[in-house]
C-alpha cells in the first residue's frame, strides 16, 4: 500500500508539470477549519473539530505550497502538517503530507469556483512503534484574488478518508468539513 501512495504523490507534480505554463508561479497559504470527524466503528459516534490553523493533531494539513500556471487555472499543492513532542525520553510524532491538483473554473476572475482532488499519507508514531496510512478526498470551493493580485482568499467544503491503522488500531476516518484559507502569490 505504501508502495502505491508513493507512486502516486510522485506522478502527481509530473501530471500537473504539463499543465503548467511557462510563467509558473509559486504560492504559500494555511487553513483554518472546521471537520468533522466519523468512525467507521459502529458506534463510536463522531467529533466535531475548530482548528485555528488546522494541525495533524486532528489528521489535517496546515502549511500549504503551490505551483500553478501564471493565471493559476492549473495548481499543483503540497499540504503539510506536523506536530511533534519531545518529553522526559517519550516521543510523539504525528505528520501528514497530501499532494493534489486543483482547477480553477473563470481563473482570469476576481472570484472563481475550483475543484481539488489529491492523495497522501498521515503518519504517526511514538518512542516504540511507527505506523503509515494513506489519505484522499476532494473538495470544491471559491477562492477571491486580493489586493493587486497579490494573493487569495478561499472557502472549500472538503471530504476526506484516512485509512484504518492496525498498528495503533485506528479504524478507518472520514472527513467532511470547511476549510477557510488563504494564499500569499509569489
Amino acid at each position: 500500500m505504501s508502495r502505491r501512495i508513493s507512486v502516486v504523490l510522485l506522478s502527481l507534480p509530473l501530471i500537473g508539470a504539463s499543465q503548467v505554463a511557462y510563467g509558473a508561479s509559486l504560492s504559500l497559504g494555511s487553513h483554518v477549519g472546521i471537520t468533522m470527524i466519523r468512525s467507521e466503528r459502529p458506534g463510536s459516534g463522531s467529533s466535531t473539530v475548530i482548528a485555528w490553523p488546522s494541525s495533524p493533531f486532528t489528521y489535517q494539513p496546515a502549511l500549504r505550497i503551490g505551483l500553478g500556471d501564471e493565471d493559476r487555472t492549473h495548481e499543483m499543492l503540497l499540504d503539510s502538517g506536523l506536530f511533534f513532542l519531545d518529553q522526559a525520553g517519550s516521543t510523539l510524532s504525528l505528520f501528514t503530507l497530501t499532494g493534489s491538483y486543483q482547477h480553477t473554473f473563470s481563473s482570469k476572475s476576481r472570484t472563481a469556483a475550483f475543484a481539488n482532488l489529491g492523495a497522501g499519507v498521515y503518519r504517526e508514531g511514538g518512542a516504540a512503534q511507527s505506523s503509515t496510512t494513506s489519505t484522499f478526498g476532494g473538495g470544491v470551493g471559491v477562492r477571491r484574488v486580493v489586493g493587486d493580485r497579490n494573493g487569495a482568499v478561499r472557502a472549500e467544503l472538503r471530504v476526506d478518508r484516512l485509512h484504518s491503522d492496525n498498528t495503533f488500531g485506528r479504524p478507518a476516518l472520514n472527513f467532511v468539513g470547511l476549510r477557510l484559507g488563504f494564499d500569499l502569490w509569489l
